[in-house]
């Protein structure tokens, strides 16, 4: 109860973090006992409940307050100290590094932790409540990877080949400097760079698993895309433009601001790399055009921003499609007959993942209520840098 008072501000607060302290007082080693061992069952529960420490970590970003993500880190490391490696899996350990988190992990001493950061007892009193509560606020999400203590089978997991890390740390590259540069023509020489190397290395990909002698390994997964608001479902509906066109599929919890993907494993890939960039296009796009778009602070509104970038999404949807459906068209007769098979194999195991993971979904329509904003997205997403200069061939 005071976890869930503390992490809703509510005007309890105080009240409850000065019941604490009496028992900090008498006990201190025992209330930092008492919250680690807290804190670790609401992470085991939370990763039981379909959640990853990435996860947590981006939906924390939006609810706690200064100074909890650094704590949330501090307890993810402790936690993780209970399981043995050959019990986690590889994408699991992979979260951690992102998120800075390497061995040796070290045992959370609250303490110890507030003196290192130089924070004082009662706010740390107050960020291990607030982070107790929003963990026990969280909903099931659907799992996507096995929680840490599931054994797993290390032989079979399919390495990354050196030539693929080293292609999509290229395409990641690019893209970052196309976002970066101020000079449309720089940006559109450097993204169509990306986009034809993507286009290609996707391509490559699935003519090498045509091969007779070659088993077509079912590598479909998902993985989760989490939106800044506001204006979640027209940035969910972009996301949603660029994984249909990667082969992909979607699904959207609007309360959350997330978005699942779910595809093969370099698709999925692609469609992040992708999309990330676009959403940071149309988000500078959107700013760029209000300055010269509608009257009377029209350009600033919520309606004209949602229209914006619904319009953005549709239009670069209809140009992926297009871009891919070249890319394909450009594939010699004698592959075309040999790639089909593929496609279609994947295409059957993202469905059945889908089927698998959202037994139950909906279909919502959202309304476009400003035009302005609507020919204004269009047009930004016309200039979006996304096309390559020369059609790829074989």
């Amino acid at each position: 109860m005071a976890a869930a008072i503390v992490a809703l501000h509510d005007d309890r607060a105080d009240s409850e973090l000065a019941r604490l302290g009496g028992y900090d007082e008498r006990d201190q080693g025992q209330v930092d006992r008492v919250l680690h061992g807290f804190l670790a069952g609401l992470l085991r529960t939370t990763w039981e409940h379909g959640w990853t420490p990435a996860d947590v970590f981006q939906h924390g970003r939006r609810e706690f307050t200064a100074g909890v993500e650094p704590l949330l880190l501090a307890a993810i490391a402790a936690e993780h100290r209970g399981y043995r490696d050959e019990t986690v899996d590889p994408r699991w350990l992979d979260q951690l590094l992102d998120l800075g988190i390497e061995p040796p992990y070290e045992e959370l001493d609250l303490t110890a932790w507030a003196t290192s950061r130089r924070t004082g007892r009662y706010l740390t009193l107050r960020h291990t409540l607030e982070l107790a509560g929003v963990l026990q606020s969280l909903p099931p999400l659907a799992r996507l990877i096995p929680p840490p203590g599931t054994t797993v089978r290390r032989s079979g997991d399919r390495a990354v080949v050196p030539a693929t890390a080293k292609m999509l740390s290229r395409i990641r590259s690019l893209l970052a400097k196309a976002e970066a540069t101020e000079f449309p023509e720089e940006a559109e020489a450097l993204s169509g760079k990306a986009q034809e190397l993507m286009a290609k290395f996707a391509l490559d990909r699935a003519l090498v698993e045509a091969d007779p002698a070659v088993e077509i390994p079912d590598d479909s997964s998902a993985r989760r895309i989490w939106l800044d608001t506001p204006y979640v479902s027209a940035k969910a509906q972009l996301v949603s433009s660029v994984a249909s066109a990667n082969r992909c599929r979607t699904v959207m919890i609007e309360q959350l601001a997330v978005v699942t993907v779910m595809g093969v494993d370099l698709d999925l890939q692609l469609t992040e790399i992708l999309a990330t960039s676009l959403l940071v296009q149309a988000n500078r796009a959107m700013l760029v055009s209000g300055k010269h778009t509608g009257r009377y602070g029209e350009s600033r509104t919520r309606s004209f921003r949602q229209s914006f970038l619904m319009a953005y999404a549709q239009r670069i949807g209809e140009r992926l499609r297009a871009a891919t459906e070249a890319t394909q068209a450009a594939v010699a007769a004698e592959d075309a007959d040999r790639l089909l098979p593929v496609l279609s194999r994947r295409e059957e195991q993202v469905d059945a993942l889908f089927s698998k993971l959202f037994p139950n979904t909906t279909t919502r329509r959202t309304r476009i209520t400003n035009g302005a904003g609507w020919e204004a997205g269009l047009s930004a997403a016309d200039q979006a840098q996304i096309d390559a200069k020369r059609q790829v061939r074989r």
